[in-house]
């Protein structure tokens, strides 16, 4: 996969966007009951609605990161993220990033950026940081 980033991609390029509509079926395994697949269970826990499990949608910051860098996110990828909200089976969210700074690091170039997901509201329910390196 080509990278889109280079080391002369320049601060606040913006990264691809990644967009999901969930539905109940993306988290449903067999028969199981819980907060992530049933009303009832999500309500004796205080929700809502089901929620989403966080790996699945954190996924789309990951998918967004393999087509900024390629074979560098792979070879030498990093992010933290934070979960700040849930995500409701049913949502529509989009991984949304901004290209923060492009640095020499022990000889390697690298392009870090702040990484995001934002839910139909505009809410950001998970936030974070991403680097990798990058060629040409």
């Amino acid at each position: 996969m080509q990278a889109l980033l280079t080391k002369d991609t320049p601060v606040g390029a913006v990264l691809p966007e990644v967009a999901c509509q969930f539905t109940l079926a993306h988290f449903k395994r067999s028969d199981e009951s819980t907060i992530h697949t049933d009303e009832e269970a999500a309500r004796k826990e205080g929700l809502s609605a089901p929620v989403a499990t966080g790996p699945q949608v954190a996924a789309l910051i990951f998918r967004q990161l393999r087509a900024s860098f390629g074979a560098g996110w792979i070879e030498g990828g990093r992010c933290e993220l934070t979960f700040r909200r849930p995500v409701r089976v049913d949502d529509f969210c989009v991984a949304r990033g901004v290209v923060t700074a492009n640095v020499d690091v022990g000889g390697t170039r690298r392009v870090e950026c702040d990484v995001w997901i934002e839910n139909a509201a505009g809410d950001k329910v998970i936030v974070g940081r991403a680097s990798a390196p990058v060629d040409a």
